[in-house]
């Protein structure tokens, strides 16, 4: 029998999202570069500098934690596994992506972040720690609402 992946403190799950904020900074940096279309890759430029943004927020907010709720226990299963995700989401990636693709690949990513953190806080058992989750998906929407604002920016243009 396969053990189910789960995360095992707070601090782990925001390992496992620093992680998945930086490898997606790094794809979309990398996506931008090879984008032919000019809006595109504006938009995956800012949708780069928003993971790297989180995954740095997310590294201040470890560094500056109680240590007891960084390391309470917590073992919840991931809902879908970030790694799987990052995978499936590169078969869709295109250097001919145009800016409403864009979009939905971003509107995606905040999606599946959002749904993890609504499972783990709906699962959390532990004030603290799902006081945590609450406060990392009232972050995670915000980021959706500034990616909405840059989409509807761009089509201005």
């Amino acid at each position: 029998m396969t053990r189910l992946q789960s995360f095992e403190n707070a601090a782990h799950v925001l390992d496992v999202l620093i992680s998945f904020h930086e490898e997606l900074s790094e794809q979309y940096t990398h996506l931008a570069d090879r984008s032919t279309r000019p809006l595109s890759k504006l938009l995956l430029e800012f949708l780069a500098s928003r993971e790297k943004k989180q995954a740095d927020t997310l590294e201040r907010y470890e560094a500056s934690a109680p240590y007891k709720i960084l390391k309470t226990w917590i073992q919840i299963p991931f809902p879908e596994d970030p790694e799987s995700f990052l995978g499936s989401l590169q078969q869709t990636f295109s250097d001919d992506m145009d800016a409403d693709q864009v979009y939905e690949l971003g509107n995606r990513v905040d999606e599946f972040v959002a749904t993890l953190l609504e499972h783990l806080q709906e699962r959390c058992e532990i004030a603290e720690v799902k006081t945590l989750f609450a406060d990392l998906l009232k972050g995670e929407r915000d980021e959706n609402i500034a990616l909405s604002k840059a989409y509807n920016s761009l089509r201005e243009f």
